[in-house]
């Protein structure tokens, strides 16, 4: 018996659907996350291992997880029930599961839009250019205050007013703001490029090193920056894929979806790197400098030492394409949080009024300390969405008939961008295994054989792991409850 959503929204067009997911994985991650694993990670080693995942894992599984809600007609709650043959319980657990730890992410990422903000606004007004700025005083003045936690507080109140109006509210915001960060990034690459002293750090970014390919931290540092940018298994494409109408084709999302991602994060990379070594006296340190450090502290620093007409538009451009890749992302979060609500027959705007407001009680301490949006980040962020990632690739290659799944997802007119084959079936199973495996090699390799001092123990901490577990019995105990209810 399948689980029917109350409300039932489908996108204005391909297109506008197209915008709305793009928006979906165009995020702050794609600036501060890409550019500085890249560069430390190896730079061209690292874009070729992410290349590699782009192949194996990004496309394959962002089918895979459209495919659940075109299917199974429905949001992270409904279209994983109505999609599997068997074990329809645990679909229904995966999927919310997916939501939950998206959730978590909600709750700390509204702090990081208001930061962003916060400098965007800075940029308007030219503080990165007068000639008394002092980058980490200003960042040391406004992380863990109230001040950065009431613009947080605003950004929310945004993403509940986009997400109130569903699917036409987002994208429509998303045609707007995606353009032109699309093509603010585009600019500053080709003018970062023109600077004296950039070639060597293009030859820093682009260069693969050898030693950086048998490093298994390149391949598992790339493989999460894949699942974050990207955007498999937080659930959004569950919820996007109930957005499709019959005709409309998953490969041509998927794929539009992958590469303006990967293009506007591999054009930041190209923002950002060779700038540094253009400006910075010190770049092989400043390069080091992750997160905060490098989006709050050095290139603001580096924009002053422009300075002039160049450091001001560099700075501005910067952080508007900055903010509004952070927003996007941001209601698009929200939209995965509330859309089992909405299936249930909650109105959007409600929907979007009650999941925002928990956010932004529970996310609270995020804003106040940075540990507690280490914690939530590294719980949530990796674990949360690896354990996302398995869910997908079982449900869509043990727990249905892959092939027959394939063959309905050919079914569109005009015929599909890329035809699938037996070869997708193969690679959706094998993906199963790939983020298990690779998770633990690179905790063997850092952990065991590196040592304590390479920081990466807090991924297994005893109270993230009793969160996890116990967080995820309760949410199975309720799904159940809430299929029950539901079916009768």
């Amino acid at each position: 018996m399948a689980l029917l959503p109350r409300i039932v929204e489908r996108a204005p067009s391909l297109f506008a659907l197209l915008m709305a997911v793009v928006g979906w994985s165009v995020g702050a991650g794609n600036y501060w996350r890409f550019s500085w694993r890249a560069a430390n990670y190896g730079g061209g080693s690292f874009l070729l291992a992410y290349l590699v995942w782009l192949i194996i894992t990004a496309f394959v599984l962002a089918v895979a997880e459209y495919a659940i809600g075109k299917i199974g007609r429905g949001g992270p709650l409904h279209g994983p029930y109505n999609f599997v043959e068997r074990y329809k319980r645990f679909a229904a657990f995966a999927g919310i599961w997916m939501a939950w730890a998206s959730f978590m992410i909600l709750c700390y990422y509204w702090v990081v839009t208001g930061w962003i903000f916060y400098y965007m606004l800075h940029a308007i007004t030219g503080t990165f250019t007068k000639p008394d700025f002092n980058a980490p005083a200003l960042w040391g003045g406004f992380k863990e205050t109230y001040l950065s936690w009431g613009i947080g507080v605003l950004m929310m109140i945004g993403s509940i007013i986009v997400t109130g109006f569903g699917v036409r509210g987002i994208s429509l915001v998303a045609r707007v703001m995606f353009p032109i960060l699309f093509f603010a990034t585009l600019g500053l690459a080709i003018y970062s490029l023109t600077l004296p002293g950039a070639y060597e750090g293009l030859r820093f970014y682009m260069v693969p090193k050898a030693e950086a390919l048998v490093d298994p931290a390149t391949w598992m540092q790339s493989l999460s920056q894949v699942i974050w940018s990207i955007g498999i298994a937080w659930g959004f494409f569950i919820a996007a894929g109930a957005w499709l109408r019959r005709r409309d084709d998953v490969t041509h999302i998927a794929f539009g979806n992958v590469v303006n991602d990967t293009a506007v994060a591999w054009m930041a990379g190209l923002a950002i790197i060779p700038l540094i070594f253009a400006i910075s006296t010190t770049p092989y340190e400043d390069i080091k400098a992750a997160g905060t450090g490098l989006a709050f502290v050095t290139l603001p620093r580096l924009f002053h030492e422009m300075g002039g007409v160049a450091g001001y538009l560099y700075g501005l451009l910067f952080f508007i394409a900055f903010w509004f890749a952070a927003f996007t992302s941001l209601y698009t979060i929200h939209e995965v949080v509330l859309r089992p609500l909405k299936d249930l027959g909650v109105r959007p705007f409600y929907a979007a009024l009650i999941t925002g407001v928990i956010a932004i009680v529970i996310g609270t301490p995020t804003a106040l300390n940075l540990d507690w949006l280490d914690y939530y980040d590294t719980v949530w962020g990796v674990i949360g969405l690896s354990a996302g990632l398995v869910f997908i690739a079982l449900m869509a290659g043990f727990l249905v008939d892959t092939a027959k799944v394939r063959e309905e997802l050919m079914k569109v007119e005009p015929k599909p961008l890329i035809p699938l084959g037996a070869w997708w079936d193969v690679l959706v199973k094998v993906n199963v295994v790939i983020p298990v495996f690779f998770f633990i090699w690179w905790i063997a390799y850092w952990e065991w054989w590196r040592g304590w001092d390479a920081g990466l123990h807090t991924y297994y901490t005893w109270p993230g792991l009793a969160i996890l577990i116990i967080g995820g019995l309760m949410i199975y105990y309720v799904t159940g409850k809430v299929v029950e209810r539901a079916k009768g």
